[in-house]
């Protein structure tokens, strides 16, 4: 409509300064009914098509013949800012470990035993007459038959509905093991092939490094489909060959090579039984996230006493969180890894989105920080030698505003530049002249940073949030006492340790008994 308006009957005709104008004419066109504007979501959609035309443009008749989006992206130039949406969630670290360990437990416990089952099935359903599910009764009896003698604590497959169900839950944990410790995204994940598994040699390694070879799946003109590898640990390697094992017959019949290939509709055995070419397809995204729903409720994750819900999205997102928020200088490196960072001879546009992550870290990190700055003037009792330094001289909030003034003096102190490190055995609200990790202006030094050193310094703040930390210590440094061969010098430094570790968790409870 636009177009025939402006005098335009090709797209190849279109320029920068018309593809603008269309923009304009589309935020500000009135909807039908609704007085407001579109939302720029809505003009991100019908823009991204013209990126679709530059992309396909040696397909393609008539098609755009400049970059639509050089130099940024599409939901800039649809007008979307980063304040406009709600940020995708990660899995918090309660829930994502439980989960992780859950998924690797499966595949090492689980995997052979379903995998074994599968011929059992087979040969009992091909082996007989009979119409209907006739198959199926003659699978549970050939499966009962093969687990008889095994006790219950090897948890044998004693029926074809417990093999789908099992099936499905191996599914979910080889797609939690590749997504929350390799980081790519769900599209990159459904279209990895058999054989991605590969070993490099990297300079000044003493071994070959493991990696995952795949495509970037990323909406960006030059980008899309190119080569990438992941560097892969142990158990997604494993995680790959069950998937290697369990689309086998898939691929064979196919003679595709994806290891994600299933029947379209319908998940029953059968799908292994009688495969046909043309069922077979890689899942949608909202098929594999119905099944991380499952596989999450099947596992019982809650999060603050509330059942959590898994999506695509959040094994990659969780992963890119935990390694920046650690180790700032690992940052190039995460994006190599997660396909952010672009080849030199490709459009310099891209770098945006480095920048973007950046700035997502730097915003966690800030939350983080006024989060610990309220709890460090809100809890009764704070050890560590900063920790009384604090509670001789923390402002007293009450009142029914209280939670607002405390959160409002703890961003002041955020935005004073007041540096704060937050680690699982206390805080450090940083000052160059009394570091113990001999830090530097811009903070901590990461290298030196550990919890011994931390406890002796000025620095240091500790709380009632820390003590099971402390707790563990105390506990580890008792079991290595107990070790009859302990080497003298390892001995004195364990009984240093623990004598710290102790008068932590002393002054902990002690500040708490005083208040409360």
């Amino acid at each position: 409509q636009w177009m025939d308006g402006e005098g335009f009957s090709r797209f190849g005709a279109l320029d920068p300064p018309a593809l603008l104008e269309f923009q304009q004419w589309l935020r500000t066109r009135p909807l039908t009914g609704h007085p407001s504007q579109r939302a720029p979501g809505t003009v991100q959609r019908h823009v991204y098509l013209f990126a679709y035309f530059h992309r396909f443009r040696g397909e393609l008749d008539d098609s755009v013949c400049f970059d639509p989006f050089a130099g940024h992206d599409q939901r800039q130039a649809a007008g979307y800012h980063e304040g406009l949406r709600r940020p995708w969630p990660y899995t918090p670290d309660t829930v994502a470990v439980a989960l992780v360990q859950a998924a690797i437990d499966i595949l090492t416990r689980d995997a052979p035993i379903v995998l074994r089952a599968w011929p059992t099935y087979r040969q009992a359903a091909t082996g007989g007459r009979g119409a209907g599910h006739a198959h199926t009764g003659r699978a549970t009896r050939a499966l009962r038959s093969a687990s008889a003698g095994i006790p219950d604590g090897d948890s044998p497959v004693r029926s074809v509905r417990e093999l789908v169900l099992r099936t499905d839950l191996l599914y979910a944990a080889c797609f939690v093991v590749i997504s929350y410790l390799v980081g790519p995204r769900v599209s990159e994940i459904l279209h990895l092939k058999a054989g991605c598994v590969q070993h490099r040699c990297a300079d000044g390694a003493s071994e070959p490094v493991t990696v995952i070879v795949g495509a970037i799946f990323k909406r960006q003109s030059g980008y899309h489909g190119r080569p990438h590898e992941w560097v892969a640990p142990p158990a997604a390697v494993q995680a790959v060959a069950v998937l290697e094992a369990l689309s086998a017959g898939h691929r064979a019949v196919s003679g595709r090579d994806e290891l994600w290939l299933r029947r379209w509709h319908g998940n029953g055995a059968t799908e292994w039984h009688e495969v046909l070419p043309e069922l077979l397809e890689i899942p949608s995204i909202a098929r594999i996230n119905i099944q991380l729903q499952r596989f999450g409720a099947w596992l019982g994750l809650t999060h603050q006493d509330r059942p959590w819900r898994l999506s695509t999205h959040q094994g990659r997102k969780t992963f890119a969180r935990f390694a920046a928020l650690r180790d700032r200088t690992c940052l190039f490196a995460l994006a190599q890894q997660l396909g952010h960072r672009e080849r030199a001879e490709t459009d310099h546009g891209y770098a945006g989105s480095d920048y973007r992550l950046a700035q997502e870290i730097d915003a966690e990190i800030l939350q983080q920080s006024v989060n610990a700055w309220e709890h460090m003037l809100a809890t009764p009792g704070l050890g560590g030698r900063a920790g009384e330094e604090i509670m001789a001289n923390r402002p007293r909030f009450r009142g029914k505003r209280m939670k607002e003034d405390l959160a409002s003096y703890a961003r002041l102190l955020v935005d004073a530049g007041l540096v704060l490190g937050i680690c699982d055995w206390g805080f450090c609200v940083y000052r160059e002249e009394h570091s113990a990790c001999l830090g530097n202006v811009a903070g901590p030094n990461p290298a030196r940073r550990e919890p011994s050193t931390c406890a002796r310094c000025k620095n240091f703040v500790v709380s009632q949030r820390h003590r099971p930390y402390w707790v563990e210590q105390v506990h580890r440094c008792e079991r290595l006492l107990d070790e009859p061969a302990l080497p003298r010098q390892t001995l004195r430094i364990v009984r240093a340790r623990l004598d710290e570790a102790r008068s932590l968790v002393r002054t902990i409870d002690s500040d708490g008994k005083e208040r409360s």
